[in-house]
């Protein structure tokens, strides 16, 4: 059975090999950073990578995709360790356990292109760009990763050059910045929340006021519809007044 989205309205693909059971324990990937990658896909409007994930027999895999169109898959459920890392040739980078293996530390995002043109296929403002932005803002929310604390593939392994010169330094600019425009949004739809919280509980408090200043009203009228109904002469009695004056506070 396909895993539910980690990121809502993410399309699952689910990747075929993926997870860490090490002497017959099962790993959990605690992610503390994201590692971006290119999979040497041509840029177009058939996103192919996770499908190959889904079918592959090499132990290949990555948590997200994202499509030059600005779809967003996710292959592998972040709990979990994906394929994605292998630290080759380079030092583990400074935030990370060097004894945890780094596939269970990140959460990787293929890039839909090429590590030579991303920065032309995904230029800024693009929807594949505004796409991996608010996947990342989401997600560095969701998991409290720092958005600063995004590396490229080439940082870790000597044998990969991905994801070429894609701006990364302006790509985390734009996360921090929609993180903090969603921050500002909800201050201020509280704020909103409790403004007509507030209005409505004061509208209740009036009209309990009106209420019990009726009942007095009512009760003091009662009090005098015996002595309106013998002034009245023998044309009406008691309850007959009562009843009259019932309507009058009603209305």
């Amino acid at each position: 059975m396909p895993f539910q989205p980690d990121y809502p309205g993410a399309i699952v693909v689910q990747a075929r090999n993926f997870g860490y059971v090490v002497a017959g324990r099962h790993l959990t990937n605690n992610p503390k950073a994201w590692g971006l990658h290119t999979p040497e896909e041509v840029a177009d409007n058939v996103p192919q990578t996770p499908y190959y994930f889904a079918e592959t027999n090499r132990d290949a895999s990555s948590t997200y995709f994202v499509s030059t169109l600005g779809f967003v898959f996710q292959c592998v459920p972040e709990s979990e360790g994906a394929y994605a890392n292998a630290v080759e040739g380079k030092p583990y980078p400074v935030w990370a356990d060097s004894k945890v293996n780094l596939n269970l530390q990140t959460l990787s995002v293929e890039i839909e292109g090429m590590a030579a043109t991303i920065h032309l296929t995904m230029p800024r403002g693009s929807p594949q760009w505004k796409a991996l932005v608010a996947l990342m803002a989401h997600r560095c929310k969701a998991r409290n990763i720092p958005p600063g604390r995004t590396f490229p593939h080439r940082d870790v392994s000597i044998y990969r050059s991905d994801p070429g010169q894609l701006n990364i330094p302006l790509l985390v600019t734009d996360v921090i910045d929609r993180m903090e425009e969603e921050m500002a949004w909800t201050a201020a739809e509280t704020a909103r929340v409790k403004a007509l919280e507030d209005a409505l509980a004061q509208i209740r408090n009036a009209q309990n006021i009106l209420i019990a200043q009726a009942a007095d009203i009512r009760g003091d009228l009662d009090g005098h519809a015996a002595d309106v109904a013998k002034h009245a002469g023998g044309g009406v009695n008691e309850e007959q007044v009562k009843d009259i004056v019932r309507e009058l506070v009603a209305d």
